[in-house]
């Protein structure tokens, strides 16, 4: 018999099975999964986990819970990516079938962390689930204090919530630092309490087509001439206290375009009740080819890539990932001066402007940044990819938040 070789013989050696790596668990919670900031961040993470997760040292596991108690139009998007939903509804009136089923879900889910997107009302959460708490608790606020009501109950509410997020959470994030000093809940020294920016990452290869290409085609496709300048709004038609300000957008697409003839107005976004009334004016004003109305899309880094200026006049922003996106794909902002200046990546492409100006004033600057030299995109794109914005850098930051993984080396 001959003996076999050295080669062989480890062949025929046993396999060590993989390292099994430890499984970290986090619960979400959202009131729904819409088209926001937030949302399509979370989609965004669930991208990233299912693509380069086995890199990491543990193993993520993700479930949400929706307090709407309601499906919208990301739910099946994020099952398909493997996390479990759960849908709690969360209101005065459900609230003590609310607070056993959190408990029950807290209780059996063995979370590792629980990560709350409703800025003070994370904190009624935390206390409605106090007993069954995972270790890592994370809150993070979105949203402005421009988009609270004002009544007495919200206030108190708000207190309370405030109350419990600084005694129980164990990190609070905020979309901008700015928001965290507007919430009085600033990075404070010595306080074990972690408070931190925790910026909205998203994928950057969207923006890294062909965008003279993404601008033939667009213009085709909307039957606008090749040499059209598109002005680029992006967000709700309809929103909690005007927030989008769209109607003021408008107005500055309608003066931009008695300046000059070629510009043309792209409005994308979900539309409401306020997208028939708004299609009747331009309609009746004989815009309706000039300044279209395009709902809810899905290839928002395309349009950015074909377009020429993003108009972006908020009321109140947490950050402003729209303006972040529209500089990787080396897209000018013309942007109200109500938002954090943490959203300019790449300063020379974001002009900030005062809403007390006029819609002319504003149209006076749109007009004067469309006659400008255009940006190197690759440049502008490379950028964000070094920034917090990446989702490579906003997941780490994330799961280093969770105690998941160590923090980077600064």
């Amino acid at each position: 018999m001959i003996a076999p070789t050295s080669t062989t013989a480890a062949a025929l050696q046993p396999r060590a099975a993989p390292p099994v790596r430890p499984v970290r668990r986090v619960l979400h919670v959202f009131h729904s999964l819409g088209i926001g900031g937030a949302e399509t961040w979370l989609v965004a993470i669930l991208e990233w986990l299912q693509r380069y997760g086995s890199t990491l040292p543990v193993d993520v596991q993700t479930e949400v819970c929706l307090t709407g108690g309601e499906r919208t139009i990301l739910d099946d998007r994020v099952a398909a990516l493997g996390a479990r939903l759960h849908y709690l509804r969360y209101s005065r009136r459900h609230l003590p079938q609310f607070r056993r089923e959190f408990r029950c879900l807290l209780r059996d889910g063995h979370f590792d962390a629980i990560h709350d997107h409703a800025d003070y009302a994370g904190g009624l959460h935390l206390l409605l689930g106090r007993g069954n708490l995972p270790p890592s608790r994370v809150i993070h606020v979105h949203n402005p204090f421009a988009t609270f009501t004002g009544s007495p109950l919200k206030r108190l509410a708000r207190a309370i919530g405030r109350g419990a997020v600084v005694r129980l959470a164990t990190t609070v994030a905020g979309t901008s630092l700015k928001l965290l000093h507007d919430y009085d809940l600033a990075p404070a020294p010595g306080s074990a309490q972690r408070r931190l920016a925790i910026h909205c990452g998203f994928d950057l290869a969207p923006f890294a087509h062909d965008a003279a290409r993404a601008r033939a085609d667009v213009r085709s496709e909307l039957g606008w001439a090749p040499d059209a300048r598109i002005l680029l709004f992006v967000g709700r038609l309809e929103s909690h206290f005007n927030q989008k300000n769209p109607r003021m957008a408008l107005a500055i697409a309608r003066e931009c375009i008695e300046r000059d003839a070629r510009v043309r107005a792209l409005f994308v976004g979900e539309g409401g009740d306020a997208s028939q009334s708004l299609q009747t004016e331009l309609t009746t004003a004989g815009l309706s080819d000039t300044i279209r109305l395009a709902g809810i899309r899905f290839d928002v880094p395309r349009l950015m890539l074909a377009s020429d200026l993003l108009l972006f006049p908020s009321v109140a922003e947490g950050l402003g990932m729209v303006v972040v996106e529209a500089q990787a794909a080396g897209l000018r902002v013309l942007a109200s001066d109500s938002t954090p200046r943490e959203c300019a990546v790449v300063p020379e492409m974001v002009t900030f402007v005062s809403l007390a100006e006029s819609p002319a004033r504003w149209a006076d600057r749109a007009v004067a940044l469309l006659g400008a030299p255009e940006r190197d995109r690759d440049a502008s794109r490379a950028a964000v990819e070094r920034s917090p914005f990446s989702i490579t850098s906003s997941v780490m930051a994330l799961l280093d938040a969770y105690g998941f993984v160590p923090a980077s080396p600064s």
